[in-house]
């Protein structure tokens, strides 16, 4: 199948590629490289560098094409300015017209920030109550999407090629460097890993709907630092700052995507462990 993917110059997408030409798919790549890097392209896909906020960038790469993955996107989730509500819906909004001319199945990677602050695990059926105009956006291009979409609410990615708050640590703390905790440090995120994100999209070319791609699990950022420790023995070097204004618990629900057979393979220690050893990290107890 000849598939195309917005953003496949980025995190998810470059290694949404991978996977899908590993699979045998024909892969095209529409990337501004405004965030994406050219290093992340896999050599067998077919790059066009273009701007989904501009209809003919577009057409020229969807052509032929029997699927999108719509990943491309403005992920700093806070800025509230127009630059978010012109990428992230009407950028959005773009693709999923093109898709629909060209006759095109749509996987849109949505965002657990529709959301917002949850005490319980998120259903995809609960209310969308998100605070920031990130969250918002992406919840006006999952109704932009139509009903024959399959739109993943991913919670929080990190492994190869991730720049979040996981791949961050996994970087700074080995080498002593200083790392940043926002409030007390308990606010919680679910921690999913890019393989496993990668294999619930691929579950969109023969399927529709909305699912949740999380672990099931929350861990707090003190958590994060305690595993990280717990493996090297470094002693973070923690400045605390002032709490700014976030979601404090994310947690999926992902009882609605098991029904299709999906499990997530990575649990947060194993993907964390994987991450310090590709940085040649030593760890305790592999001494």
């Amino acid at each position: 199948m000849k598939i195309l993917i917005t953003g496949g110059a980025g995190f998810i997408g470059s290694n949404l590629a991978d996977e899908l030409i590993k699979s045998g798919h024909e892969v095209n790549i529409l990337d501004s490289l405004a965030t994406g890097k050219r290093e992340n392209l896999n050599r067998k896909a077919k790059f066009f560098e273009g701007d989904i906020r501009d209809e003919d960038d577009i057409v020229s790469a969807i052509s032929g094409c029997s699927a999108v993955f719509h990943l491309a996107a403005a992920t700093d989730a806070r800025d509230q300015g127009d630059q978010n509500y012109n990428v992230n819906y009407l950028g959005a909004k773009n693709v999923f017209e093109a898709a629909e001319d060209s006759g095109a199945k749509i996987i849109f990677a949505s965002s657990a920030a529709v959301y917002g602050d949850s005490q319980a695990a998120c259903k995809e059926g609960d209310m969308c109550e998100p605070p920031g105009e990130y969250g918002k956006n992406k919840l006006r291009a999952e109704r932009a999407a139509g009903g024959n979409a399959f739109i993943a609410r991913l919670f929080n990615v990190y492994g190869p090629r991730g720049n979040g708050v996981v791949n961050r640590f996994c970087e700074r703390i080995p080498e002593y460097k200083e790392i940043h905790v926002f409030g007390n440090g308990l606010q919680t995120r679910d921690y999913v890993h890019v393989s496993d994100a990668v294999s619930a999209l691929m579950m969109g070319l023969d399927r529709a709907g909305t699912y949740n791609v999380g672990t099931g699990a929350e861990t707090t950022i003190l958590n994060l630092i305690d595993m990280i420790f717990g493996m090297t023995r470094n002693k973070p070097n923690v400045r605390y700052e002032a709490e700014r204004k976030e979601i404090k618990r994310s947690r999926a629900d992902i009882t609605k995507i098991r029904t299709l057979g999906w499990e997530p393979k990575v649990a947060i220690k194993d993907g964390i462990r994987t991450l310090l050893k590709e940085r040649g990290v030593k760890l305790v107890n592999d001494l």
